[in-house]
């Protein structure tokens, strides 16, 4: 009987913490449209950290790239840009391209990655193919890096062309 009573009050509680994590999402989505991205920030960050959801991911990476917020942070920007790309999310793809682009006057390997996530972005999301930033960013390489890049985004898609688009 009290391994009955035990069962049923943990059953109780996940349920409640379960539902909380939901309404956090739910408002912090809702935030992040509104564009209160503090807000969004608040509500998301544990979700992102401690969930595999590239949703709440990119708005968390979103938040933490954006240089007028208090949160602003590049190498968790990076981060979690990082993590929801590799979930196949072509947004977070299209905002990493960005930050590498910026990256690229300490290395031309920032130029280099900056183009694979353009190019990838386009790939697996119609809305990142109408960008010109691919074009922009490829004229900035040689030949050889070109090639490099191309065998970096073979490599990329063998892993992801398996994985289900994230939305």
């Amino acid at each position: 009987m009290k391994l009955l009573k035990y069962l049923i009050l943990i059953g109780i509680i996940c349920s409640i913490s379960v539902t909380a994590q939901v309404t956090d999402f739910q408002r912090g989505l809702e935030a992040f449209n509104a564009k209160n991205y503090e807000k969004a920030f608040k509500h998301l960050e544990k979700y992102a950290r401690d969930s595999n959801d590239c949703v709440s991911q990119y708005i968390v990476g979103f938040c933490y790239a954006d240089t007028s917020l208090s949160m602003a942070n590049d190498s968790l920007a990076e981060l979690y840009l990082l993590k929801a790309s590799e979930l196949k999310y072509g947004r977070a793809m299209g905002m990493l391209s960005v930050i590498y682009f910026e990256k690229q006057s300490y290395d031309k390997h920032w130029t280099i990655m900056s183009y694979v996530w353009a190019e990838l972005a386009a790939y697996y999301d119609p809305i990142q193919n109408v960008n010109s930033r691919r074009q922009v960013i490829r004229e900035s390489l040689d030949e050889s890096e070109i090639e490099k890049a191309k065998a970096i985004i073979e490599e990329k898609k063998k892993i992801l062309d398996p994985l289900e688009i994230c939305m």
